[in-house]
């Protein structure tokens, strides 16, 4: 996948804008491997099928679920060998995961491109299907997408300075909104990040996301009102909570 969007709104919002979670069973967060790759690629597409840009670029349902689900796939699969994509589980079943880039990397999907072979070739009959539309929507945007990839370079440049997490994509499952899912996804991280002295950035589409992640301590780094198809572009970093650090007086240090 390109620069995906991250949904910490698919908690729902709760009061003054955090997200809901109910009396039920909390969120177990644990590392992911690739024998869960099939239900993690599964539960990005579900939970994208709503994203701004998802829908745009693909209005079908059927081929936006199969782009979600292959482009997922890659992503996910270029980024398990680094250990930093999480899921959070309820009842017994995969409720959420985050995809985190450690500091310094930059998986390379063309490795899980080759894997996801033939899959891609399976695919690519209903792919093609969708390839006219997404190629009539450039040329009107064309001007408005230029300089938002100008703008959004100068952004993540600046807001991956020194040695920062960078959060690629956080999706929870529509059946389990509400229950503190990407909360807990978040928090899994960023405490670490805390622990360790270190920042953390995202990129997101969708304006119900940057008011709740602010609530994690993000802040804006680049808000693009005019973002061609697109109903904005954001980019966010988060600095560490230096009261937390291992390195402030008797802090435990992070195990994670």
């Amino acid at each position: 996948m390109s620069t995906a969007t991250t949904t910490p709104s698919s908690d729902g919002p709760g009061p003054a804008g955090v997200p809901a979670t109910d009396a039920r069973a909390q969120p177990q967060t644990r590392l992911l491997g690739h024998e869960d790759l099939d239900d993690a690629a599964a539960v990005l597409a579900r939970s994208f099928m709503v994203e701004p840009g998802s829908r745009a670029m693909f209005p079908d349902p059927e081929l936006r679920r199969r782009y979600l689900e292959l482009g997922g796939r890659i992503e996910l699969d270029a980024t398990l060998p680094y250990a930093s994509v999480y899921g959070a589980e309820l009842d017994g079943q995969l409720a959420g995961i985050a995809v985190w880039h450690p500091p310094n990397v930059k998986p390379r999907p063309f490795g899980a491109i080759a894997r996801s072979r033939r899959e891609l070739l399976a695919q690519a009959p209903a792919l093609a299907r969708g390839t006219p539309h997404v190629l009539s929507m450039l040329p009107p945007h064309a001007r408005a997408g230029l300089r938002l990839v100008r703008s959004r370079n100068r952004a993540a440049k600046q807001a991956s300075q020194g040695r920062a997490w960078y959060l690629a994509v956080l999706a929870t499952d529509p059946d389990f909104q509400g229950r503190g899912v990407a909360r807990a996804l978040l928090d899994h991280v960023l405490d670490r990040c805390d622990a360790d002295g270190l920042a953390a950035w995202l990129e997101t589409t969708d304006p119900v996301n940057p008011p709740l992640y602010e609530h994690f301590g993000f802040r804006s780094v680049l808000h693009v009102e005019d973002a061609g198809w697109l109903p904005g572009f954001w980019v966010l970093r988060r600095e560490p909570d230096r009261q937390k650090s291992s390195h402030a007086p008797n802090a435990p240090k992070s195990t994670l």
